[in-house]
C-alpha cells in the first residue's frame, strides 16, 4: 500500500528531477556567455576584413558545441562555408542563424545572397518579400529590395530605396555603386563617380565600382583617365554588357591599339549577328589591325578565342574574316571561315568568302570552285555567288588551252593552305 509520505517524496523526486533536466537544458542551449560573446565579437572583426582562416572555422565549431543555437556562430560559420567555396553548407547555416535569430536583418540578408548565389532565386525572393515586412527600416534589407527592383527595371523606386539606405549611414558595400548605375543612366555622371569611389576606397579592384567609375570618367570627357578603371573591370567582367566596347573605344581615342585589340574582338562577337554587317565594329578593329604588327593581330585572336569559348556565334568568325581579308591577312581570314563553317556549315555567304580566298590567293581553284558550288546551293539567288561561280567554272574549262594560265601557275605555284577544321557542332552561341 502506497503512503501518503511515499507520495510527498514521489512528487519532491519528480519536481527535482524536472527541474534537474531544465538546468541541464539551459546549460546545452545556453544564452550567450560573456566569454563566448568576446570570442564572436572577436571572429565579427575578422569576418568584416574577410580574414577567415581555418582557426576561425574552428572556433566556431567549438562554440555552436557549446552553444548550438547561438545565431551569430551559425552566422559567422556559414561566412566561413562560403568563403571556402561551400554554398550548400553557407545556406544551411544561413538557414540556421535566421531560425535561431528572427530578429536579427543581418542573417536574413546573408541567406538571400546564399541563396541567389547557389540560384534559388524563388526562395530568395520569398525570403526578401519576408525580410522587408519584418525590418523595413533597415538599410541592408533596403539594399538588397533595391537590388530587386532594378533587376525588374523599376529605377525610380530602387533609387528611392537606394538612397534611403545610404542616408542611414551604416557602411554597405556595393551599395553606392549600385546607386551610382541608376545616376549614370539618369546621365548624372559626376554623382556616379564620387559614388562608385565610395566602394573603390573599400575595394581598388571591385569590378562594377571600377566600371562606373570609369564609363562617368569617359561622360564627362576624360578618355584616358577612364581607361584603368575600365581595364580593371574588363579584366573581371570580359563579357559585361558595353563595358568591352567603352574599353575599346577609350583605348582607340587614346592610340592604346594593343590595349583596344581584346575588347574589340569581344565586341565583335557579342555583336555580331546573320543579319547584321557589323559596319561599326568592323571599322574599329580594322582601325586597331593598322596599327599592330600581323604578329600581335595573330597572337590577340588566339587569346580571344580561348576566352569567348570552345563555340562563338558563326558570324564572329565570318566578320573577323572579312576584316582580316580587308587587311591582306588572307589565310588567318581563311582560318575563320573554316571555324564558322564548322559551326554552321549552312551559310552561303561564308562558302563564298573561303572561294574568292582560295581562288585569288591560294589559288587552289578547283577547292575554289567547290565552295562557290556550296554557296550557290544555300543562296542560289545571289548574284555575287553565281557571277563568280560561272566564271570560274569558264576559265577551268578553258584552262587545258591556256599557256598564259599554265606559265603563271609554274612561275607562282598555288599556295598550300592547311586549314584547321574544328568538328561541327550544334552549338552556335558563344560561351560565357
Amino acid at each position: 500500500m502506497i503512503t501518503k509520505d511515499f507520495k510527498k517524496s514521489a512528487i519532491v523526486v519528480s519536481l527535482l528531477c524536472a527541474f534537474s533536466l531544465s538546468i541541464c537544458q539551459q546549460k546545452t542551449f545556453a544564452v550567450e556567455t560573456p566569454e563566448i560573446k568576446a570570442q564572436l565579437d572577436t571572429i565579427e572583426k575578422k569576418v568584416e576584413k574577410d580574414e577567415l582562416g581555418e582557426d576561425v572555422y574552428a572556433q566556431l565549431e567549438r562554440i555552436i558545441a557549446q552553444d548550438p543555437k547561438n545565431y551569430r556562430a551559425h552566422l559567422y560559420l556559414g561566412n566561413c562555408y562560403a568563403k571556402l567555396g561551400l554554398p550548400d553548407g553557407a545556406v544551411e547555416e544561413f538557414r540556421l542563424a535566421t531560425q535561431y535569430g528572427p530578429g536579427e536583418p543581418k542573417a536574413f540578408v546573408e541567406l538571400i545572397k546564399g541563396q541567389i548565389k547557389l540560384g534559388q532565386v524563388p526562395s530568395a525572393m520569398q525570403l526578401l518579400d519576408e525580410a522587408k515586412k519584418k525590418f523595413p527600416k533597415d538599410p541592408e534589407v533596403q539594399f538588397w529590395v533595391g537590388n530587386y527592383l532594378l533587376s525588374k527595371n523599376r529605377w525610380m523606386e530602387a533609387e528611392a530605396t537606394y538612397t534611403e539606405a545610404l542616408k542611414k549611414g551604416k557602411v554597405i558595400f556595393g551599395l553606392p555603386t549600385s546607386l551610382a548605375e541608376i545616376k549614370l543612366m539618369k546621365g548624372n555622371p559626376e554623382e556616379a563617380r564620387d559614388l562608385a569611389l565610395k566602394d573603390l576606397k573599400v575595394d581598388y579592384s571591385y569590378a562594377a565600382a571600377n566600371r562606373v567609375y570609369g564609363l562617368a570618367l569617359a561622360s564627362t570627357g576624360k578618355f584616358e583617365e577612364s581607361i584603368e578603371p575600365l581595364r580593371r573591370a574588363f579584366v573581371q567582367q570580359p563579357f559585361k554588357e558595353g563595358l568591352a566596347d567603352n574599353l575599346a573605344a577609350c583605348a582607340v581615342w587614346a592610340g592604346k591599339y594593343k590595349l583596344a585589340l581584346e575588347p574589340s574582338l569581344i565586341t565583335l562577337g557579342t555583336s555580331s549577328s546573320p543579319e547584321s554587317n557589323n559596319p561599326r565594329e568592323k571599322k574599329r578593329l580594322y582601325d586597331v589591325f593598322r596599327h599592330l604588327s600581323k604578329a600581335d593581330v595573330e597572337a590577340g585572336i588566339a587569346e580571344t578565342r580561348k576566352k569567348i569559348g570552345k563555340h562563338p556565334r558563326p558570324s564572329y568568325f565570318f566578320a573577323l574574316g572579312d576584316v582580316l581579308d580587308g587587311m591582306g591577312y588572307y589565310k588567318l581570314a581563311m582560318e575563320q571561315y573554316s571555324a564558322g563553317l564548322a559551326e554552321d556549315p549552312t551559310f552561303g555567304r561564308g562558302w563564298f568568302r573561303m572561294g574568292l580566298d582560295l581562288e585569288r590567293y591560294a589559288r587552289n581553284y578547283d577547292a575554289a570552285l567547290e565552295c562557290y558550288q556550296k554557296a550557290h546551293a544555300y543562296r542560289p539567288d545571289d548574284d555575287q555567288i553565281v557571277y563568280h561561280l560561272h566564271s570560274l567554272s569558264d576559265k577551268l574549262a578553258r584552262r587545258p588551252d591556256n599557256w598564259a594560265w599554265h606559265l603563271r601557275d609554274l612561275i607562282k605555284p598555288a599556295k598550300k593552305i592547311d586549314l584547321a577544321n574544328p568538328p561541327s557542332t550544334a552549338s552556335v552561341e558563344a560561351t560565357r
